[in-house]
């Protein structure tokens, strides 16, 4: 079973963790091409790329300007605890215990606009590039164009004959896999929160659960489907009537 998230914009890569080895990521030298693109760009273009403030275009402009393939432990720190967004807050990577990382290292694989596909263990700098951004270079129109077939075709390498993958990015990342290519069966989830008699859908909930579930799996092992439907943290329950083959739904 392998399961993949979405990174996240907040990140800070003075989280460290001795339960895991520093590595580096897979696709460390496509991460420099882009990165020899994006380091010539003006902070009013990556304001208008990404929508973000002046202030913010000037910071990452500036993390740019320092981005190397080699870094330092001090200006790196593994991906799994670099970012720190809703999904990060979820699994709470910190306060697993070397089973559960161990269990994530084989497992888990977060998909990036940059890095491609990271190992829990890989070494990531400061960064922001999300998937979905019309950043054209060299012949390609966007990312997903130039992502799309390395990162499923290296999902394959990974993934052992009859080994399910558990979808729990959000759409703008989860695009950059090729399902008709990938030779697995692809898992999604769905989480709602029953308000005022009804079932709706909250983002941050849903990013919270998602890396809940990451972090289910990684405390109690899970091998399974069956495995990953009896998650029950934070009080979500699987609707067995909502739910598909493909598709897991939890409420609650």
């Amino acid at each position: 079973m392998k399961i993949i998230t979405s990174p996240a914009k907040l990140m800070n890569v003075e989280n460290s963790t001795d339960l895991l080895r520093s590595s580096t990521p897979k696709f460390i030298e496509e991460a420099a091409l882009i990165q020899s693109h994006l380091k010539h760009k003006s902070p009013k273009y990556l304001s208008e790329l990404m929508e973000i403030s002046p202030k913010l275009a000037d910071e990452n402009w500036e993390r740019n300007q320092k981005w190397k393939e080699k870094p330092t432990a001090k200006e790196s720190a593994p991906a799994m605890f670099a970012f720190t967004g809703e999904v990060y807050r979820g699994l709470d990577a910190k306060t697993l215990d070397k089973n559960a990382v161990d269990y994530l290292q084989k497992n888990y694989r977060i998909l990036s606009g940059l890095y491609g596909l990271l190992k829990p263990s890989d070494k990531v700098m400061l960064y922001r590039m999300e998937m979905g951004r019309p950043f054209e270079f060299d012949q390609y129109k966007n990312l997903y164009e130039f992502w799309r077939e390395k990162i499923t075709e290296q999902l394959n390498l990974e993934m052992k004959k009859g080994e399910i993958l558990l979808h729990l990015a959000s759409n703008e990342y989860g695009k950059v896999i090729d399902r008709k290519k990938l030779n697995h069966t692809v898992i999604d989830f769905d989480f709602y929160e029953w308000k005022e008699g009804k079932l709706k859908t909250i983002v941050v909930y849903t990013k919270h659960a998602r890396g809940l579930v990451v972090r289910f799996c990684a405390e109690t092992n899970a091998k399974t489907l069956d495995d990953v439907k009896a998650f029950n943290y934070d009080g979500y329950v699987i609707d067995e009537e909502k739910s598909t083959d493909t598709k897991l739904v939890f409420t609650r």
